[in-house]
């Protein structure tokens, strides 16, 4: 399966960032933290445990940060264990394709997202943690887990998770409301942080997924309250005035524009300093970067709030003052979790139900923010249009699994011969090339011709042997194609008996029945002469044992056979050698050998049987032992065979 991973060590994030300055690729190369791969597909590591097959992934601006190694080294959150390696992909939604023996709350078929990392909850860890046990999973005091982790992640083809980190999907969601379901549950987190009172006038720093859905949020929660939007690009200002922004603020003229749309006063000093005096009642900054929140920390009013939604892993050198001089409240907003909902009540609901139901009720619409869709196989398109997002206006990119093209990594390769496809074989005397060609309706069928694919089996009647082929062994005129006469075919032959008297298995492959095993139901009924022939046939092997044989022969002719009639020739000559007096003149039997199919790795472990029957009659003509006449590599495989002469 399809499936990428972020190794975060530092030797990658140093190395790719220095190329970076050199070479744009270096972030997509085989040196780069992320690594898009087709691996095989693993079981599931515990009875709790559920597979899902993805359909929609969103690509989020933290990942992306990650991607460009965008971060310091010491930021606080890379010195807690496990973030060395993760699976990218948090926004995403799939279907339940197996279930472990002791899951309880999902079922196959079922749509799910992906809600919760690893927890206290998700990981069986007892005692739980303060914050797991009020229901505060996102803030997990836990650092480090036992048992087996998560395997693969939205950007992957399918991830195993244990059942509690998923949220099921209600049916009257769509697939692509489903997927930008945790960025709106970041969004209503965020808000639920510092809910806005109806007569404020609040400032949303961001016009990306996060920041107009955060503007959604606000706009269902408290219709009443103003709000502003600090967008950067064209596209970003038309999508935020159709969601209800009542003013834009540019950020080049940032300060001006806070005194127009507040009525603060602007004081300026030494050195370029400004400060306000007055401006927003909250600022929800979706950005976080050391300018964005250098700049809330001065438009907010006193004793306003600032919520900190926007992820960046840079070390921030801010002046701090407005903190205490002005009382501003700085509030961080961390993924999602628990709410009480409804608002002013003492119930708990997690915030995944309260987005679910926001969207279901025509509250927030996330859906309208899907731009681009992209193959995984196309992640270095997807993520470089992200990327500069003002050349391709995206605001949200989303993989979608159903531009995959199918691939198919087995568990378990196996190791045992395989046989080819089965091909019907044609073999003739020299003189009878002609009427089988107009018996079959096909072309140079003759002495040796093959007839490929498997549609010839179910051609009937057709005159030859349906002749399984294992893989490398020698290519050349086998005994069957020169020596054995025009009989009707089945679509399967029998292999011989075994030594117990019990009918071996059929030779069916598995292009004709792909589905089930073989049985002898499988095998079409033979025509009542071939019935007849195989009786006197088994008489005549018992009559005189089998020997050792191969499948390849050569000889020296040294005369002709006696004349054979129609009837002879027909009906095969097995019987009537096996049947042949001792003294009878004319050229000695030859005994050639026929290998049967075995998946025996080593030789001599295979079982053989050995044919007698007399030469055809070539005029005679004397061949070589390597086949004259025949191509170069006909003539070497029957020189390397053993014969018996």
């Amino acid at each position: 399966m399809w499936t990428s991973t972020l190794e975060l060590s530092p030797r990658r994030v140093i190395l790719t960032r220095a190329l970076g300055w050199l070479w744009r690729d270096a972030y997509f190369s085989s040196l780069a933290p992320l690594q898009v791969q087709n691996v095989p597909r693993e079981q599931l590591p515990g009875r709790d445990w559920v597979r899902v097959r993805n359909r929609l992934a969103g690509i989020c601006g933290s990942d992306v940060q990650l991607i460009y190694a965008d971060g310091d080294f010491r930021v606080a959150p890379a010195a807690l264990p496990g973030h060395t390696r993760t699976y990218p992909g948090h926004e995403v939604v799939g279907e339940v394709v197996e279930v472990g023996e002791d899951v309880t709350y999902a079922q196959v078929g079922d749509r799910v997202a992906l809600q919760y990392g690893r927890c206290c909850a998700t990981t069986g860890t007892l005692p739980l943690c303060r914050a797991c046990a009020m229901g505060k999973y996102n803030l997990c005091e836990q650092g480090q887990f036992a048992g087996p982790e998560q395997i693969g992640g939205g950007w992957s083809e399918e991830m195993l998770v244990q059942e509690q980190q998923v949220f099921r999907v209600p049916q009257a969601l769509s697939d692509e409301q489903a997927a930008l379901l945790e960025p709106t549950a970041v969004a209503v987190h965020s808000v639920m942080r510092h809910v806005p009172g109806p007569d404020e006038h609040v400032l949303v720093m961001g016009a990306g997924t996060i920041g107009l859905l955060v503007l959604q949020v606000i706009r269902a929660l408290s219709p009443q309250t103003t709000v502003s939007v600090m967008a950067r690009y064209p596209f970003q200002v038309e999508q935020a005035t159709r969601m209800g922004a009542a003013s834009i603020l540019y950020p080049q003229d940032s300060y001006d524009g806070v005194v127009r749309a507040t009525g603060a006063r602007l004081y300026t000093g030494m050195l370029g300093n400004k400060m306000l005096l007055g401006g927003y009642d909250a600022i929800y900054d979706t950005i976080g970067t050391q300018r964005t929140l250098a700049d809330a920390l001065r438009w907010t009013r006193a004793g306003g709030a600032i919520v900190l939604v926007g992820v960046d892993l840079q070390l921030k050198y801010l002046d701090l003052s407005p903190v205490w001089y002005q009382e501003v409240s700085v509030i961080g907003s961390m993924g999602h979790g628990m709410e009480n909902w409804p608002i002013g009540t003492g119930q708990r609901r997690s915030t995944f139900a309260v987005a679910a139901d926001l969207i279901e009720h025509g509250l927030l619409h996330p859906e309208k923010l899907l731009t681009h869709r992209f193959a995984l196989t196309n992640f270095r398109e997807a993520i470089r249009a992200v990327k500069r997002k003002g050349e391709t206006r995206a605001i949200k990119a989303v993989f979608d699994f159903a531009l995959l093209p199918a691939s198919v990594v087995p568990n378990v390769r196996s190791t045992a011969r395989k046989l080819r496809p089965a091909r019907v074989t044609t073999a003739a005397w020299p003189g009878q090339e002609e009427e089988v060609e107009q018996a079959t309706g096909m072309e140079g069928v003759g002495a040796g011709a093959d007839v490929a694919g498997t549609d010839a089996l179910h051609r009937a009647p057709v005159e030859g042997w349906a002749q399984p082929e294992a893989e490398n062994e020698p290519v050349g005129r086998s005994w069957a194609q020169q020596v054995r006469p025009v009989l009707p075919a089945t679509p399967a032959v029998p292999q011989a008996e075994g030594d117990d008297g019990e009918q071996g298995p059929l030779f069916v492959t598995e292009d004709v029945l792909p589905n089930r095993s073989v049985t002898e139901e499988d095998a079409l009924p033979g025509a009542p002469a071939m019935e007849e022939e195989w009786a006197r046939n088994e008489e005549a092997m018992k009559q005189e044992p089998m020997d050792e044989t191969m499948l390849f022969y050569a000889y020296e002719e040294v005369g002709g056979p006696p004349p054979q009639s129609e009837e002879e020739m027909a009906g095969g000559v097995l019987t009537e050698n096996a049947n042949l007096d001792a003294e009878q003149q004319g050229p000695e039997p030859i005994h050639l050998e026929r290998a049967e199919h075995s998946n025996a790795t080593e030789e001599g472990e295979s079982d053989t049987e050995t044919v007698k029957f007399l030469r055809p009659d070539t005029g005679g003509r004397k061949r070589s032992k390597a086949g004259r006449g025949r191509p170069e590599g006909q003539r070497d495989a029957a020189k390397d065979a053993p014969e018996t002469l």
